[in-house]
């Protein structure tokens, strides 16, 4: 007899601001395959609802309504974040979470270090963050859409007789014509042929590059403004996002942005990065602007923009850590059991505890802490610990 999920230990949460409604027949698709759907949730504004009625209707779903008190706030992700905290109290095994939002990457690690497995389902636009967080990640395609009723072509009306005995008009010479480019009508197609064209650059360029000549190069490439423009991001988070695995972006103490393959160098010999040369989203934005054709620039102001979803408002806030003058943890030998004695959680202590003793630079290892546990949870968490390693100096 086959082994099937408890249907009480199957649960689904969907993002209605993040996830549309036509993958809502994929969605139930994939989390029936798994066992009986226990409890359905979806959370959103009333607008982001009403784009579900037919699909709540259909799978009876348990709509929950949330409203903004302000522009820009994510009351949807926190009251998600709160629904799955009561499964996991429930004891519920398996929790699908239908999103594209990386900013539910620290709910699914808190999750699935308490034993949860964590399935997440997103769009390909779904970064590494938000899919190595979970225990498995689906990719949502868009349903192709229905062919078009061909219609019959009019009958030739009949030519007169005077017509048919007319001679044929002379027909010009044929000319030899350049044979059309294929189409490229699939996102993987069009990423190919993006990422070829990097990599020729780079080769042509000594394996590094700026980011100004390269856009250059790509704002005439039509893959790329089709692709880029379908993303709604701007052109630097798109490619960073889109070519994570294969190029690394790194800007220099000089305020340019440079452009290599992974593993490589990625700055000439004497050029300094910028901090830890990290390329923050919105450190990008003004030089993404900078390199935007005119009339791409003019679609920019008059197309609205879908915010996209690994996004944060504040990437790096004022209390950021500057570069570090001084290590921090380099001869502490237990820093893990430090932190827990200034009350820390143990299992936080001893994940965080490496980032300060293997680096010299504080910046970094409050990235990295962000990466892990999200903007806010992260920051918390990396001055509860400066505290610490300040407190033994």
């Amino acid at each position: 007899m086959e082994n099937t999920p408890n249907p009480t230990k199957l649960a689904i949460l969907i993002d209605a601001e993040n996830v549309v409604a036509s993958h809502a027949d994929l969605i139930f698709a994939q989390a029936e395959a798994m066992g009986e759907i226990a409890a359905k949730e979806i959370y959103g504004t009333a607008a982001a609802l009403t784009a579900w009625v037919a699909p709540v209707l259909k799978y009876a779903i348990h709509p929950n309504l949330t409203i903004r008190a302000s522009k820009g706030k994510n009351s949807s992700d926190i009251a998600l974040v709160i629904g799955a905290m009561d499964l996991l109290q429930a004891g519920v095994e398996t929790i699908v979470i239908a999103s594209s939002d990386s900013d539910f990457s620290a709910l699914s690690v808190r999750l699935r270090n308490a034993g949860v497995n964590v399935v997440g389902m997103g769009t390909e636009k779904s970064n590494a963050l938000w899919r190595t967080a979970c225990s498995s990640f689906i990719v949502l395609d868009h349903p192709a859409p229905a062919p078009k009723p061909q219609s019959a072509p009019p009958a030739e009306a009949a030519a007169p007789a005077a017509a048919e005995s007319a001679p044929e008009p002379a027909r010009k010479p044929a000319t030899a014509r350049r044979p059309a480019r294929p189409a490229t009508t699939t996102h993987k197609e069009r990423v190919s042929i993006i990422g070829q064209f990097i990599e020729k650059r780079l080769d042509q360029s000594g394996g590094r590059l700026q980011v100004d000549p390269l856009f250059s190069g790509l704002n005439k490439l039509p893959e790329y403004k089709t692709d880029r423009q379908g993303s709604g991001r701007k052109p630097l988070n798109y490619l960073s996002s889109t070519f994570a695995e294969i190029f690394q972006f790194v800007r220099s103490a000089d305020g340019k942005t440079w452009v290599s393959r992974v593993g490589a160098d990625p700055l000439p010999p004497g050029v300094e990065p910028a901090g830890d040369g990290t390329v923050e989203e919105s450190e990008v934005a003004e030089a993404d602007e900078a390199v935007m054709e005119p009339e791409e620039a003019a679609a920019e102001a008059e197309t609205p923009v879908e915010i996209a979803p690994d996004a944060e408002e504040n990437p790096i806030s004022e209390d950021a850590p500057e570069p570090a003058e001084d290590t921090a943890g380099d001869e502490q030998p237990d820093l893990a059991q430090r932190f827990i004695d200034g009350g820390m959680d143990a299992e936080i202590a001893e994940r965080i505890a490496p980032l300060f003793e293997h680096t010299d630079n504080l910046r970094a290892a409050y990235n990295e802490i962000r990466k892990i546990y999200g903007n806010s949870e992260g920051r918390a968490y990396y001055h509860q610990a400066k505290a610490v390693i300040d407190a033994g100096r």
